[in-house]
């Protein structure tokens, strides 16, 4: 198996590099050929340059490294207060259908619901700065990291647990050696989707209110019609996700190096 991962490895990178290239060169063509005004779609030379000017000169006031730790870090303390709160609180409900049963239905409320339908609220509670954006995201990630922990926990054979008991393990004991390991695959999976929808909802949150961060440059200069800092705002944005993932993907494949990865 390891064979044909080390094969298709530099087959996937052939791949990837040529659909960038597809899409810089689809991009510089629409730009070029004048299909497109540069008030709509910069070109990659339009935008390169944006970014030189905002590493000079800033963007009304910040910097490009203030926008991207600003929205970096609402972000992560968000998803990281969700992860302390929501994986012991999905253990507990994957062990105890006492509390699975108190909680399951708020949880379930939650999870479906668009987070920007309470944003507001939440900034009636606690202003327009980063607490309600923390807010936010801590209650976007929150339902699907809880649902995901207590998935896996049901997914634990029950003969492991007993068996565990039987050889004098207390509670404590049979959660961190039995059940959190075998549940960090199902874990892992929710903390993926739960930083995903984090990192999304806290670019909305930016367009709502706030006065730094990456999705408040993409609103900013979208009324000064300068696409070249709405595509670099996008670029940083996606790029930003996939460096995020990808940190996620190597956490992952540290703990729960006997789980199979893709």
């Amino acid at each position: 198996m390891s064979a044909t991962v080390s094969a298709t490895a530099p087959l996937r990178l052939l791949l990837s590099t040529l659909a960038v290239i597809i899409a810089l060169g689809s991009w510089q063509a629409l730009t070029a050929g004048g299909l497109v005004g540069p008030e709509l779609l910069a070109s990659p030379a339009q935008v390169v340059a944006a970014a030189g000017e905002i590493l000079r000169d800033g963007y009304r006031g910040t910097t490009l490294a203030q926008n991207l730790a600003a929205t970096l870090g609402r972000c992560l303390a968000g998803f990281a207060l969700a992860v302390l709160i929501g994986v012991p609180l999905g253990l507990l409900m994957g062990l105890q259908p006492r509390i699975a049963a108190v909680l399951g239905d708020l949880l379930q409320f939650l999870r479906p619901l668009p987070p920007l339908s309470y944003m507001i609220l939440l900034i009636l509670w606690f202003g327009t700065g980063d607490g309600s954006k923390v807010a936010l995201l801590f209650l976007t990630a929150l339902p699907i990291i809880t649902s995901a922990t207590m998935a896996g926990v049901r997914l634990v054979p029950h003969a492991r647990i007993l068996a565990a008991r039987s050889l004098g393990a207390g509670f404590g004991q049979v959660i961190r050696h039995v059940v959190l390991p075998s549940s960090l695959p199902s874990i892992f999976t929710g903390l993926r989707i739960a930083l995903a929808a984090a990192f999304s909802t806290v670019v909305a949150a930016e367009l709502l209110a706030a006065t730094d961060g990456l999705g408040w440059m993409v609103l900013s200069a979208s009324r000064f019609l300068r696409s070249d800092v709405i595509l670099l705002g996008i670029l940083l944005l996606g790029l930003s996700g996939m460096a995020l993932s990808h940190a996620l993907r190597l956490l992952e494949r540290r703990l729960v190096h006997w789980h199979g990865h893709v």
